[in-house]
Parts: structure tokens; sequence; C-alpha cells
């Protein structure tokens, strides 16, 4: 599940910019450095949940697919699903219609958040981790892609449960101190994403050929 963590964690980069302003406006509660870290761990355990619940879903058809006995052709269809996440800008500049559909599913996110963001409960900052979860974003679709070719209900959602984790520590450094340092690293990593994409899409295409087209896992 290293891989996992490492899609995440450079994933974070990638996504600051996203979810970065969402985690410098969360409730501070007391202001209490010790109150100030289990509300942005709540946060993030939230997040993680839904990652998983994810990871459910996707294992599930993966599972259902695999005792089908086509474990092989899922992998490979997985590792193009991720090498697709490449050309997602390109797809919904190309489409208009996909452009709208994903604004109006943002903007039902965002006014979940309008209506989070006035509550002031402990438990008001797992429930803005787990709307966040569900933002559009690349490298969650990437992750996605890759836990479904597990096979296995529980591999897709231990896949997607690392991925959140890998995501952790940069959330956490921007929610606890307002702002990340390494903005060159950042730059890097963004620019580097496009390859761990096309390592992790080709390694799944070459593991579902490895397997075959009729392997199954009983």
């Amino acid at each position: 599940m290293y891989s996992a963590f490492l899609v995440g964690f450079l994933g974070s980069f990638h996504c600051a910019g996203m979810c970065g302003p969402i985690a410098l406006a969360l409730p501070s509660g007391n202001g209490s450095a010790g109150q100030l870290l289990i509300g942005r761990l709540l946060y993030n355990t939230g997040r993680i949940i839904t990652y998983a619940f994810l990871g459910l879903i996707v294992g599930l058809l993966g599972h259902t697919i695999s005792l089908a006995g086509y474990q092989g052709p899922l992998s490979v269809i997985s590792g193009i699903l991720v090498l697709a996440t490449l050309f997602l800008p390109f797809i919904f500049k190309r489409f208009d219609f996909l452009t709208g559909l994903s604004g109006l599913y943002s903007s039902k996110i965002k006014s979940l958040f309008r209506q989070l963001f006035g509550q002031k409960s402990k438990l008001t900052l797992m429930s803005i981790g787990l709307v966040n979860g569900f933002l559009p974003c690349g490298f969650v679709y990437l992750a996605l892609a890759a836990a479904v070719a597990g096979g296995t209900v529980t591999g897709s959602v231990s896949y997607m449960i690392f991925f959140g984790m890998g995501t952790v520590p940069m959330m956490l450094a921007i929610s606890l101190v307002g702002k990340f340092g390494g903005q060159r690293l950042s730059k890097f990593v963004t620019k580097a994403s496009p390859f761990v994409a096309l390592t992790v899409g080709v390694l799944l295409i070459v593991r579902g050929i490895m397997i075959g087209p009729h392997a199954c896992c009983h």
C-alpha cells in the first residue's frame, strides 16, 4: 500500500490549491493548540472516511468483475483510466456539458460547505472533511482507478485509506501553519504528477497482461 500513500502524498501538493483554502478556513474552536490539532485531525479523518467509502464502492465493482474471471482485463482497464486522468483538463474543455455537470456538482458541494461552516461543533469539522472528500479531484480519480484493480473489497478500501493518509501531512501543515513554505517543491510535484499517473497506469496495464484475460481470484 506504499504506492497508495505516495500517490496521496504527491496528490496533496497538486490539490493544495483546491483544498488549502478549506483547511485554512476551518473553525478554530476556543483557539487552544490542543483543540486546534484535534479539530484538524477530525477534519482529515472525515476525508479519509469518504475515501474509504469510495473505495468500498469501486471495491464491490472490482470484486464482482474479478469473480467473473476478468481480473486481468479489469487491471488493464484501470490502467487506461489512470492514463485518462492525464487528459481530464482537455476532455472537460472539449465537452462543455462535462464542464457544466462538474460545475453543478461543485456548486452543490459548496452549498453544503456554507451550511457546515456556520456551525461550531467538533462533529462539524469531521462533516466538513466528509464533504471535502467528494470534491472533484484528478488524483482521487487516479487512486480509485488503481483501487478497483485490487480485485477485493478489502484491498480497494485499504488502498483508499492509505491514499487518504498520504494527503494528511500536507493538509495538516496548511491548516496548522497557515501556509506551506515549499513552493518550489509544490511546483516540482505539480509538474511531476503526470509522470506519477503514467507510471501507475502502465504498471496496472502490465499487471493485467501478465494475469491474463481469464484469471479468476476466489
